[in-house]
């Protein structure tokens, strides 16, 4: 699930927004202790030192038990580590201290979503969408699509992906998840309304442009499909798409 990836990088970049959330306890020192703490926590996070993050992280909430990102990230580590339960223990608590966190939220809701547990996810990623203050919602959006997608409930993931747009239209993972969803289904036209919509907007990828073959290719237009995988062979010489594309190649020929 790459997309469900985006929200960990999301959140690892904020680290030096940890104050937010903060609950001042009695010792003013202990919460910037605490503080501090999570920052070098959430650092060593980000650079995947997991054992010196959860270090700091579980020394910042005993100094202060109710700091909310100090929990989510410490989950994050847990997680990372293959830790399921003890994860799960600090996304929850993260959420119950601070119900309007939508990062918290959208978050735990990504860890529910790898669990398959998209019945549990879904309220959490509400929860984050609906929070006016909340800055990126179309990333909260964009993971409950590919959560409902990959729970076969097509027709949810698409409303979602087309929230995240209406948040960002030019939001490149929801355009990416619309373009394969529409393909799925056999809408073609659509899924070149997408592409376009991608290309326009941001940077050719590879898996885009063999995107843009595949939906040239059962519009049959020639020139399309050619533009498209000239474009893949020369950017992106030895990716696995490209050679997905040779294969297909070889396939078309061989049926002649």
């Amino acid at each position: 699930m790459s997309n469900l990836r985006l929200v960990l990088l999301l959140v690892l970049s904020l680290v030096t927004v940890c104050a937010h959330a903060a609950r001042e306890p009695r010792d003013k020192r202990g919460n910037d202790a605490a503080l501090a703490n999570a920052r070098l926590g959430a650092g060593y996070l980000k650079q995947g030192h997991l054992d010196l993050a959860v270090d700091r992280l579980q020394r910042a909430i005993k100094q202060n038990p109710k700091l909310a990102d100090a929990h989510s990230y410490l989950a994050i580590a847990y997680d990372q580590l293959g830790m399921l339960e003890e994860a799960e223990k600090h996304y929850k608590r993260a959420t119950q201290l601070e119900p309007n966190n939508s990062g918290a939220a959208n978050t735990y809701a990504v860890f529910l979503c790898r669990q398959n547990r998209w019945p549990d996810a879904e309220p959490l990623f509400k929860r984050a969408t609906e929070n006016p203050t909340y800055s990126t919602p179309e990333v909260a959006f964009t993971n409950a699509g590919v959560c409902a997608r990959n729970a076969g409930a097509n027709d949810k993931a698409g409303d979602y992906f087309r929230s995240a747009l209406v948040r960002n239209p030019t939001f490149p993972d929801a355009l990416q998840n619309l373009m394969e969803l529409t393909y799925d289904a056999g809408n073609f036209l659509a899924a070149r309304a997408f592409v376009q919509r991608y290309l326009d907007s941001s940077m050719p990828t590879a898996s885009v442009l063999l995107m843009c073959v595949n939906v040239e290719t059962q519009l049959k237009n020639r020139d399309g499909t050619e533009k498209c995988a000239g474009q893949l062979r020369s950017g992106f010489q030895g990716s696995p798409e490209l050679a997905k594309l040779e294969a297909q190649e070889q396939q078309r020929r061989d049926g002649r």
